[in-house]
C-alpha cells in the first residue's frame, strides 16, 4: 500500500488551498478595480493593433500591475486575439491563467537581478514562440534590476525580435534608469479607491458565504492605503474568523480579534496629545503593550489621522483630500479647527521620526513612549531660531522650567544687578482700563514666543465698526511673519474679542524704516586694483586704513607784512 502524506487510503487527494488574492484575481480588464485610464490605453492599442513592444508599469504595491500583465498576455495570444476581451475558454488562455505556457515567462528581478541572468534572457529571446502568438516576458520589481544589468537589456528592450514583449513592473519608478523608461511605453497606476475596495470586499465575502459587517470593510479599506492585495489579505483572516466567530462579526469583535486601535480610539488619543496631555499617552502605551498591539502600525494609525487634521487645517473643512466620512470626519474637523497647524505639524514629525526608529530599533516600549511624549509636547517648545530671536530681544530673560505664567520674570537692568517685573495685569482689569495692548500681552502670557512679538506692537481702536489696528515696529522678519500669520491674527481677534465683549476685526500695518546707508568717505579715488575689486561687487568705501591715508600737507605760510602804499 502505497501512502500519499496524510491521505486516507481511497480518498481523493485534496485540491490545495489558495489565497483569497489568488482565487479573485481579475482574469479580464473590466474586473480590475480603479484602474480605468489604463484599461483604456491597453484596449485602445489591442483594438488599433499598435501595441507597443516594451511596456513599464509603475505604481505602489497590490494595485494590480502584474495581473495586468498577464491579462496583456493573454489579450495578445488568446485564440480569438489580439483582443481586449479574450475569452478565457482556449487552451492558450488556460494555459496562462495556470502558469503552464512557456512563452509567458515571469522573472522576478529582485533575485535574478544579475548580469548573467539578464544576458540568458537575452539569449532566450531570439527563439520564436513554441505555442502562442507572442512571447512575454514579465519582470516584476524590476527596479532591482543592477547596473550592469539595464545595460544588458537596453539593446534588447530597444529593438526586440518581432512578436516579443516586455512588460516591466516596478513600485519604485525613479530607480528605473532615464534610458530604459524612454523605450518603454509608461503607465502610472494609481492608488485604489477605499469606495472601490470596499465594493470589491463585499463581492468576495458575498461569494465566501460569510456575514461582514459594512463597518468592518470599511476599516479594512481605510487601513490598506490604496492596495488591494492588502485589503485582501487582511479580509482572509477576517473570513476565517467570523466562519468560527460566535454572534456577528462586528467592528468591535474585528478589533478584538485583531488587536487593532479602531478609529474612534485613534482620534481619542491625538485629541489627548494635541491637548498637551501626556500622561494620557503613556497611559495609551501601556493598553497598546498589554494587548500585544504592534508599535509601529498604531503610530502609522495616529499619522493618517492627524494628516486629515492638517488637510482639513491647509484645503478647509470639506477638501476631497480626507477620505473619512460621517462622524469620524466631523472629529477630525473640530481638531483641526481647536488646534494650530504649526503643532500637527510638528506631531506628525516627530510621529514619523519614532516610526523609522523602531524599525531600527530594539527598545520598542521606549521608543514608542519617548515618541509620545514628544508629540504631546510639540508646538509648545520654541525652535531655535525663536529661541535666539528671542534672547537678543530680552523675551526670555529670567525663564525657567515651570509655570512662566505665576513666576515674575526677572529682567537684567545692569551687570550684576536685576529687578522683578510682576506678572502682567488680568484681563478683566485691561478691558476696563480699555487698555488694547494689556489684553493681548496679558492673553499671550502663556506664548511668550507670541508674548515677545507683541511687545513691539501698538493697538489703536477699535473704532465704530469695530475694527483694531495692530501696528507693529519692528525690522526682524521673523516678526513681521508671525503677526502676518492668520493662525495669529484669530488668536489676536478672539482675546480682543473675548477681553472687550465685543466682536472686532483686526487689520495689521507694518511700519518701514528707511534704511540707513554709510555716506561716503570724502577720500582720494581708489587705486585701478581697488576699483575693478568694487565694481565687481558693488562695493562702497566706508573706511579708509589710517595707513593709506595721505600724509597731512603742513599749512601754507602766512603772506609776509608789505605795506600797502609800497
Amino acid at each position: 500500500m502505497v501512502e500519499h502524506g496524510n491521505e486516507a487510503p481511497g480518498r481523493a487527494p485534496q485540491a490545495p488551498y489558495q489565497v483569497v488574492a489568488r482565487r479573485f484575481r481579475p482574469k479580464a480588464f473590466t474586473e480590475v478595480v480603479g484602474q480605468e485610464a489604463i484599461q483604456s490605453t491597453l484596449k485602445a492599442a489591442l483594438t488599433g493593433g499598435r501595441v507597443p513592444h516594451a511596456f513599464l508599469f509603475a505604481g505602489s504595491r497590490g494595485v494590480g500591475k502584474t495581473t495586468t500583465a498577464r491579462i496583456l498576455a493573454r489579450c495578445l495570444n488568446c485564440e480569438q486575439g489580439p483582443t481586449p476581451e479574450p475569452c478565457g475558454e482556449c487552451s492558450l488562455c488556460k494555459s496562462i491563467l495556470d502558469g503552464s505556457n512557456p512563452d509567458v515567462i515571469e522573472v522576478d528581478a529582485a533575485s535574478n537581478n544579475g548580469v548573467e541572468s539578464v544576458r540568458a534572457l537575452r539569449d532566450r529571446v531570439a527563439f520564436a514562440a513554441m505555442r502562442s502568438r507572442y512571447k512575454v516576458y514579465i519582470l516584476d520589481e524590476a527596479h532591482m534590476l543592477s547596473t550592469g544589468a539595464w545595460n544588458a537589456l537596453l539593446k534588447t528592450l530597444e529593438e526586440p525580435p518581432p512578436r516579443v514583449v516586455f512588460v516591466l513592473a516596478t513600485t519604485e519608478l525613479h530607480k528605473v534608469p532615464d534610458t530604459i523608461r524612454s523605450r518603454c511605453q509608461v503607465l502610472h497606476f494609481r492608488r485604489i479607491g477605499d469606495a472601490d475596495i470596499q465594493s470589491r470586499l463585499r463581492m468576495i465575502a458575498n461569494t465566501e458565504g460569510v456575514a461582514v459587517g459594512d463597518d468592518v470593510l470599511v476599516e479594512i479599506a481605510a487601513t490598506s492605503k490604496g492596495g488591494m492585495r492588502d485589503a485582501e489579505t487582511a479580509l482572509e483572516r477576517v473570513l476565517q474568523l467570523a466562519r468560527d466567530h460566535k454572534g456577528p462579526f462586528d467592528l468591535a469583535a474585528y478589533r478584538e480579534l485583531t488587536q487593532r486601535l479602531g478609529t474612534d480610539r485613534v482620534i481619542e488619543v491625538c485629541a489627548a496629545l494635541l491637548s498637551g496631555d501626556a500622561a494620557a499617552g503613556l497611559r495609551f502605551c501601556a493598553e497598546l503593550q498589554q494587548s500585544g498591539g504592534d508599535e509601529r502600525e498604531a503610530l502609522g494609525e495616529l499619522v493618517d489621522s492627524l494628516r486629515g487634521v492638517l488637510l482639513m487645517q491647509v484645503d478647509g473643512d470639506d477638501t476631497g483630500l480626507v477620505s473619512y466620512i460621517g462622524v469620524v470626519r466631523d472629529r477630525l474637523q473640530q481638531l483641526a479647527r481647536s488646534s494650530g497647524r504649526q503643532q500637527v505639524e510638528a506631531m506628525i514629525q516627530a510621529a514619523v521620526l519614532g516610526r523609522d526608529r523602531l524599525r531600527r530599533l530594539e527598545d520598542r516600549a521606549a521608543i514608542l513612549e519617548l515618541t509620545i511624549v514628544r508629540m504631546a509636547e510639540a508646538g509648545t517648545l520654541p525652535s531655535l531660531g525663536e529661541l535666539i530671536a528671542a534672547v537678543r530681544d530680552g523675551g526670555l530673560a529670567g525663564q525657567g522650567s515651570g509655570n512662566s505664567a505665576a513666576t515674575p520674570r526677572t529682567v537684567g537692568v545692569a551687570a550684576g544687578s536685576s529687578r522683578a517685573v510682576p506678572p502682567p495685569p488680568t484681563i478683566a482689569a485691561a478691558a476696563a482700563a480699555g487698555d488694547l495692548r494689556t489684553i493681548v500681552l496679558a492673553a499671550a502670557r502663556e506664548e511668550p514666543m507670541l508674548q515677545s512679538t507683541l511687545e513691539l506692537c501698538a493697538f489703536r481702536g477699535p473704532d465704530a465698526a469695530g475694527k483694531v489696528v495692530l501696528a507693529l515696529d519692528s525690522e526682524r522678519k521673523l516678526h513681521r511673519d508671525r503677526v502676518q500669520s492668520p493662525q495669529v491674527q484669530q488668536k489676536i481677534v478672539a482675546w480682543l474679542s473675548r477681553g472687550l465683549g465685543r466682536t472686532v476685526t483686526l487689520a495689521v500695518e507694518i511700519v518701514d524704516k528707511a534704511p540707513s546707508h554709510p555716506s561716503p568717505i570724502s577720500a582720494p579715488p581708489p587705486g585701478p586694483a581697488a576699483r575693478r575689486v568694487m565694481d565687481k561687487f558693488s562695493g562702497l568705501v566706508v573706511e579708509i586704513d589710517p595707513r593709506d591715508r595721505p600724509p597731512a600737507l603742513p599749512p601754507p605760510p602766512a603772506p609776509p607784512d608789505v605795506d600797502p602804499d609800497a
